[in-house]
């Protein structure tokens, strides 16, 4: 089962050279997929429950400007025991601009951890061939430039940890590189960020590629992926 929403992109999405800051976009494709969870999910089996993203692969073939309309859609393409996978599309003008694969982990927030995921839910979203799966990943492993960043109060969201699209903001504030000039974005959650000042950012740049991660002062991982720059 599909799930479709037009948007027209408003310039406070934007950044300062007119393009949809990829906060947004993360935000954005977020929106459709908890309208879907709205539609088909059993609101008694889900009162106690949330969904975490774990993980995101997003291709971005072209960047995405101030005042476009895009329509976006999503769909259910595989649930095993805590982890349901997702596939995103974004189309300006019928032409597909952005394809994105993102997993989610099913969370109980009574027993705080993550559970299996129930039949009936996984029923309801009735599964897709993908149109875009997971790549697989090679990282960098000579990192430099650690950086502190301060985390802000605007970072956090309701669950009271940095919100998951408020990550590629702290991206920018390490590798340098515009929201239009990223062409690929891998991130994975490794531990949520919560009750922190500040966090440590760390890279590792190959050519047009940059390995990052997020540490704390005892190098505990809490994110890390990788950023592929656009040939500009």
């Amino acid at each position: 089962m599909r799930k479709t929403k037009e948007f027209e992109v408003e310039r406070f999405l934007a950044n300062s050279e007119g393009y949809l800051k990829n906060k947004y976009l993360l935000s954005l494709m977020f929106e459709v997929s908890f309208d879907q969870a709205e539609e088909v999910e059993d609101g008694k089996i889900m009162e106690d429950k949330r969904w975490i993203v774990y993980s995101w692969d997003i291709k971005i073939k072209k960047p995405i400007k101030a005042k476009d309309k895009i329509k976006i859609t999503t769909f259910a393409i595989d649930m095993k025991k805590f982890y349901a996978y997702r596939n995103f599309i974004i189309e300006r003008n019928d032409e597909e601009i952005v394809e994105a694969y993102c997993v989610f982990l099913l969370f109980d927030l009574k027993k705080m951890r993550p559970i299996k995921i129930p039949k009936e839910i996984a029923k309801a979203y009735q599964k897709e061939k993908a149109i875009y799966e997971e790549k697989s990943h090679e990282y960098g492993d000579k990192f430099t430039n650690l950086e502190k960043i301060q985390i802000r109060y605007t970072d956090i969201d309701t669950n009271y940890h940095v919100n998951n699209a408020s990550y590629m903001d702290l991206l920018r504030e390490i590798t340098k590189v515009k929201d239009q000039d990223i062409e690929f974005i891998n991130i994975v959650y490794k531990n949520e960020i919560r009750d922190k000042k500040y966090i440590l950012g760390e890279k590792s740049k190959n050519k047009n590629e940059i390995s990052y991660r997020f540490v704390d002062d005892d190098k505990k991982i809490y994110t890390y992926g990788k950023i592929v720059k656009r040939n500009v």
